[in-house]
């Protein structure tokens, strides 16, 4: 298997098919965020302060959005996913680390006096 070359192959050439298996699997999704994999999601997308992420940490965790397993790993309940469902029911955009990010830089140029209105 792993000294096996691939042999050189031209379009129109016939192969023989030696073998053919079917095997089945199951995919699994991917692990809970760790509150250290958030933080660095959440600033890779610019959502937050150094001072402001730990409160939204907080905040979802107090408002029963998430609960904290063993590996201060995030697990969404049951509220959460509703919340989130029914977001991307009203617009799928709401859910995205790139809407978060847009209204806090708005924000800012408000802070700032630098904000156009449309």
């Amino acid at each position: 298997p792993g000294d096996e070359r691939i042999p050189d192959v031209k379009k129109g050439d016939t192969l023989n098919v030696a073998d053919v298996r079917l095997v089945e699997r199951q995919t699994s999704p991917p692990d809970y965020l760790t509150e250290s994999e958030l933080i660095s999601l959440m600033e890779k997308h610019g959502i937050g302060t150094d001072a402001s992420i730990p409160v939204h940490i907080n905040n979802i965790c107090e408002r029963n959005y998430v609960g904290i397993a063993s590996g201060r790993r995030l697990i969404p309940t049951s509220l959460g996913i509703v919340l989130v469902h029914g977001y991307q029911k009203i617009d799928p955009d709401l859910v995205l680390p790139t809407m978060r990010s847009a209204v806090e830089q708005q924000l800012n140029l408000i802070c700032l006096g630098k904000a156009r209105g449309k």
